[in-house]
């Protein structure tokens, strides 16, 4: 019931291609844009129940006041969602697509590559073999971002072999 977690880009992907394969149905990482649609659900706001930061630890696990108990020095939300680390799959509310967590919880590798000016890579999947950072979306429950992270346009980066304890992936069906 809990996240997969400590999965490289590469791992991910791998994944996805092995799952197609078993299943004969096409699987993928989400490209970013395809990732942040899935995360906003038609809304507009900084986070798919709006921006009112009262009500984050109903819809995501994140860095909170249990985590304080155990780090000390994290800048954490004034809530309390019950979990120091992950929490296992779908204890939150899901969005108006009927998707958990994806806000929170674990940061999720998409399929582009990193564009920091936002000029198309966004909306294509980088090859295996293309160098360079991979997009993560979504926050995490640790406090490298804190609240800040948790929220639809967030976003952040890392090499495609890189393994941590609060990345991990979602994949997209493909009809």
């Amino acid at each position: 019931t809990q996240p997969v977690v400590k999965v490289s880009w590469h791992d991910a992907t791998a994944y996805a291609e092995w799952l197609s394969t078993k299943t004969g149905k096409t699987f993928k990482l989400p490209t970013e844009a395809e990732w942040e649609f899935a995360a906003r659900a038609g809304t507009a706001t900084a986070r798919y129940w709006g921006n009112d930061d009262a009500n984050l630890c109903r819809h995501a696990n994140l860095a909170d006041q249990t985590a304080l108990a155990s780090f000390k020095s994290w800048t954490v939300a004034s809530c309390d969602d019950g979990y120091k680390v992950s929490a296992p799959v779908g204890r939150f509310a899901a969005n108006r697509f009927g998707l958990h967590d994806m806000l929170g919880n674990v940061w999720e590798w998409t399929a582009s590559a990193y564009d920091q000016a936002y000029a198309g890579g966004e909306k294509r999947a980088a090859s295996l073999s293309e160098g360079g950072q991979r997009v993560l979306r979504g926050g995490s429950w640790d406090g490298f971002t804190g609240p800040r992270g948790v929220r639809s346009a967030s976003r952040y980066y890392g090499t495609p072999d890189v393994r941590i304890a609060f990345i991990g992936f979602r994949l997209a069906r493909i009809p």
